[in-house]
């Protein structure tokens, strides 16, 4: 608060794209970063412009739930996404060292997981 107890606006939007820019880098560098990052840059970019506004004149009072609901859509989609990887990638069985040893000699060790996911999409069923 300055001086005069009244509120500071420089402060407080200093803040505010402190936090914004701390959220958008911390998706991008922690997961899912692409789907929240987009999210995010895409509500400071309506706020920047105006153009929440001019939307917020539009769907009037919906605006806020149709922006939450659209976000909570997406977290959903990313989720799914995520969970279907991990369906794909997670079949790992624990194997002793001579095991391991065997099979290392049939493996095809070119292939990376993202090949074997492809491989395994593309099987007839």
């Amino acid at each position: 608060m300055p001086q005069n107890s009244g509120f500071d606006e420089g402060g407080f939007l200093a803040g505010m794209v402190k936090s914004r820019v701390a959220v958008v880098v911390g998706f991008f560098l922690l997961g899912k970063g692409q789907l929240y990052g987009y999210i995010f840059a895409g509500r400071i970019l309506l706020d920047v412009t105006g153009s929440f506004d001019l939307i917020k004149g539009l769907l009037g009072e919906y605006t806020e739930p149709i922006f939450w609901a659209l976000t909570l859509g997406a977290v959903y989609y990313a989720y799914q996404a995520d969970a279907a990887v991990k369906r794909e990638t997670a079949n790992f069985e624990t194997l002793t060292r001579e095991e391991a040893l065997e099979r290392e000699k049939t493996i095809d060790k070119s292939a990376t997981v993202f090949e074997k996911m492809g491989k395994a999409r593309s099987k007839p069923k």
